[in-house]
């Protein structure tokens, strides 16, 4: 079975309507049948804009780059990518060819 890396760029203080987009895109994956994501935190990074976000000493966060990552079948993948890019006006998104090795059952 063939799996794909649906990786997603987005800035902490994105939003979706009234929701941080990275709640959206999780919600939404979710609400599709993706057995699967995870949200990391960067504590440095800056995109195209050139502007710097960083975690400061006095304050927990800067708008902070936040990747999710989201391993799944490429039949799953591809039913979501029309929708998801909807809801990504702002970002990077990236798809890549991943091995399973172990991990999810077949289906």
């Amino acid at each position: 079975m063939a799996y794909k890396r649906l990786t997603i760029y987005v800035d902490e203080d994105d939003h979706f309507g009234k929701r941080p987009l990275y709640e959206e895109i999780l919600h939404f994956l979710r609400q599709n049948g993706i057995r699967g994501a995870t949200v990391f935190k960067g504590v440095l990074g800056w995109g195209p804009d050139g502007v710097v976000h960083t975690v400061r000493l006095l304050r927990a966060s800067g708008n902070l780059p936040l990747k999710i990552e989201v391993i799944e079948t490429e039949e799953k993948v591809a039913a979501i990518l029309p929708e998801l890019q909807k809801r990504l006006l702002k970002g990077l998104l990236t798809l890549e060819d991943v091995e399973v090795l172990k991990g999810y059952p077949e289906s």
